[in-house]
């Protein structure tokens, strides 16, 4: 298991979906690979959020292991389930099919290059 640095870059990014406020959250090794990340909505209750920390601490765990995003991105880019649709707040995504599928996008776009994922709005 290769171990983030105790200090790390990373980004946060806002949107709405469907009337849900959607943080999403990394953290990066020192040459810039994607090594954690996290979710938080503002409208889920405990159950939906614990769920998705669940979700993300496998996900962590799974890349500081060496499964690569793309297999990630490729098992999850346009998962279907609600909340779903418009997304607002982001200069290259403008709609998804969930909130993972928004994730997966996102992480796509800003780590692996995948340009033919930006949607023009």
């Amino acid at each position: 298991m290769e171990k983030l640095p105790t200090r790390r870059e990373g980004f946060t990014q806002k949107v709405r979906i469907s009337g849900n406020s959607v943080y999403l959250r990394t953290g990066e090794y020192e040459d810039g690979r994607l090594g954690e990340i996290f979710i938080t909505m503002n409208k889920s209750g405990a159950t939906i959020q614990s769920i998705l920390n669940c979700f993300c601490i496998s996900i962590s765990m799974g890349l500081q292991m060496g499964i690569t995003l793309e297999a990630y991105c490729d098992k999850f880019l346009y998962s279907k389930f609600e909340p779903n649709g418009v997304v607002q707040g982001h200069k290259q995504i403008a709609m998804v099919d969930s909130i993972i599928d928004y994730v997966f996008k996102d992480l796509a776009i800003h780590y692996l290059g995948r340009e033919n994922l930006i949607q023009k709005k």
